[in-house]
């Protein structure tokens, strides 16, 4: 590796992953961070491969309008964000951008054709402090912080703007704490998380070792000591979670709430360590869209693929329809149920299994449903097309989390007898790259199914 050329190069556009692009003087493919389409920067080499570089911006000769002075002082170190030296409306466009052009190198004609269909993007409400929850690694000295770009060196942090204020508020105070430098002494990663419904911040160690009787005790007395900290928990490989210690030691309350609109309101839980989307704002957003792209009617049945907690089952079904939920995840399972039956949901079932095995028993018990949600992580789903065009009766909506896969996924998708009819990205993540797009699919007319 070669970190010390200093090369002046012109960016040619942004690509997925956030990369600035741009050619060397041999040709070379270079991808580089914290640039702008149309600047001429020097970049410094930071990883060299076969076909392509990897690089950071050294200086800034010619700069791009929609260049901004970026608020975070760890942003040139830290390798979380990389779009807060793009302002606000232009990060939104660029990914709209971003999505278009996969969308457009794709194989498939329909894929192609597509990008008339996408919609302008849904902002956030907030690009700063939106994250409900953030994690960070521990190094050897007890500093918590964030890895560098392409790095397992940790740069220590006293706060994030992108994690809501009282994340770091409560950071900021147990930073000054002997009994958190304890703690973090024998830790090596740390998550907080707020609890809307609490309205406190729970935090988890993950410890090195077992837990022992001065480390529970300096959790109550951090709890104490700290106005907005509740609850405090330990994990490791070697043990299963165990707390809470704080002002509430309740075996069950190991649950983080929010509220959601309705009447009555729909309140939904999930366990500390389970999934939930960091930006609470933007769910009911994708929520809400979600409801309105399934048309919900009484008679109607619906599969929810990686259901999770039953953040797109729970309120389908109030809306009316059958909802039947697969889950891998026994957490998310557990708090599904729990959240069907504490909002007296009756027209749901979830199912504890693997979502392709769990595909694949639906099919050999022929059953179909009207329309189908899939929420599949960054590989996408890939595996189950072959599953969800049998099931699908007429709709398949898709929440991707990676435009490549998404992408991937819509080539075969058509193939197999679907129409996209609408794409819609959302901007879950501000101030970095990551897009979260929901595309409608609808059975064509002239398919004959031959399964």
């Amino acid at each position: 590796m070669n970190c010390n050329r200093h090369p002046v190069v012109r960016i040619k556009k942004i690509v997925n992953g956030g990369y600035g692009l741009a050619r060397l003087e041999d040709g070379k493919t270079v991808f580089v961070r914290h640039s702008l389409p149309g600047e001429r920067v020097s970049i410094s080499v930071i990883e060299e491969q076969k076909r392509l570089d990897y690089a950071r911006t050294m200086e800034v000769h010619e700069s791009s309008s929609h260049r901004v002075e970026a608020p975070c002082p760890y942003y040139k170190r830290c390798g979380g964000c990389d779009f807060q030296h793009i302002d606000y409306r232009e990060q939104c466009r660029l990914k709209e951008q971003i999505l278009a052009e996969l969308l457009t190198g794709s194989a498939s004609e329909a894929v192609k054709n597509s990008t008339s269909l996408i919609k302008e993007i849904i902002a956030s409400p907030k690009s700063y402090n939106y994250r409900q929850r953030t994690r960070l690694k521990i190094d050897r000295s007890g500093n918590p912080g964030f890895n560098q770009f392409r790095s397992h060196t940790i740069v220590p942090v006293e706060h994030c703007p992108l994690a809501l204020d009282s994340i770091n508020q409560c950071l900021s105070l147990l930073l000054i704490k002997d009994d958190f430098k304890k703690l973090a002494a024998v830790s090596n990663e740390m998550e907080i998380l707020f609890d809307p419904i609490a309205e406190t911040v729970c935090l988890i160690f993950y410890l090195d070792r077992q837990p022992r009787p001065t480390d529970r005790n300096r959790a109550r007395s951090l709890c104490q000591n700290i106005d907005n900290l509740g609850r405090i928990f330990f994990s490791g490989q070697q043990f299963a979670l165990e707390g809470p210690y704080g002002c509430d030691e309740d075996q069950k309350n190991r649950r983080i709430g929010m509220q959601f609109p309705g009447q009555p309101p729909l309140t939904m839980f999930w366990e500390v360590q389970g999934f939930s989307q960091v930006n609470p704002i933007q769910n009911i957003n994708l929520i809400n869209l979600v409801v309105r792209l399934s048309e919900v009617c009484s008679t109607d049945r619906i599969l929810d693929l990686y259901c999770g907690m039953g953040n797109f089952a729970l309120p389908l079904a109030r809306h009316g329809a059958e909802v039947h939920g697969i889950e891998a995840q026994g957490s998310a399972i557990r708090s599904a149920k729990f959240n069907s039956e504490h909002n007296k949901i009756t027209t749901i079932s979830f199912e504890k299994n693997d979502v392709a095995a769990g595909c694949r028993s639906l099919i050999d018990k022929g059953k179909t449903f009207d329309t189908i949600i899939c929420d599949p992580p960054r590989r996408g789903m890939a595996e189950l097309i072959p599953f969800v065009t049998r099931l699908a009766e007429n709709k398949i909506i898709y929440i991707s989390c990676d435009p490549a896969t998404l992408c991937r996924d819509l080539d075969d998708l058509t193939k197999d007898g679907f129409s996209i009819k609408m794409l819609q990205p959302i901007d879950m993540f501000p101030q970095t790259h990551h897009l979260e797009t929901v595309v409608l699919l609808e059975k064509s007319n002239q398919f004959d199914r031959k399964h």
